[in-house]
Formats: structure tokens, C-alpha cells, sequence
């Protein structure tokens, strides 16, 4: 990761981009606030615009209202049942 000082360098927007098109970068800006410039990959494009979409968000707000299944101790007890059902079976 290379770093660009904007209190001692006078870059361009397209000079950062040009930077940061290969590797992150660290850019100190003129008031001495750090960020990290990088190309975003598609996955992060995708939450974007899903934390965008208010129909999304209304998805997963009704989602969360869901009980949850049940715990793995109750699927295992289950399926040592099943299992024992299907022995018996034979």
C-alpha cells in the first residue's frame, strides 16, 4: 500500500485514481484525515446498491421479525430419531 501526502503533494483526482487503480492507497488529505482509496470489486458494488433499496431493506427488516429455526442441539436430537426410526426399519 502506497501512501500519497496531500499536505506536500499536489495530485489530481485522476493522478489518485491512476494510484490506486493497482493497489490500495492512503491518501493524507490538506487537514491530515487518512482514507484508502481502492477499486471497488462487484460484491462490493452489489451491497451498495442493496443497502439502497428500500425494498430490500424492507425484506430483510420483515426477515429479522422471523423466529429463528431450531438450535443444532435440537437438530441433532432429530436426526439421531430419524436415524434410529430407519434402523429400526430393516
Amino acid at each position: 500500500m502506497i501512501t500519497l501526502d496531500l499536505r506536500t503533494q499536489h495530485l489530481t483526482i485522476d493522478e489518485l485514481f491512476q494510484a490506486a487503480a493497482s493497489e490500495a492507497v492512503h491518501v493524507i488529505a490538506k487537514d491530515g484525515t487518512i482514507f484508502v482509496l481502492e477499486p471497488a470489486d462487484e460484491f462490493e458494488r452489489e451491497v451498495v446498491q442493496l443497502g439502497q433499496s428500500k425494498k430490500f431493506m424492507a425484506f430483510l427488516a420483515e426477515r429479522s421479525k422471523e423466529s429463528g429455526g431450531i438450535s443444532l442441539e435440537e437438530a441433532i436430537k432429530r436426526l439421531e430419531r430419524t436415524e434410529a426410526q430407519t434402523d429400526e426399519g430393516k
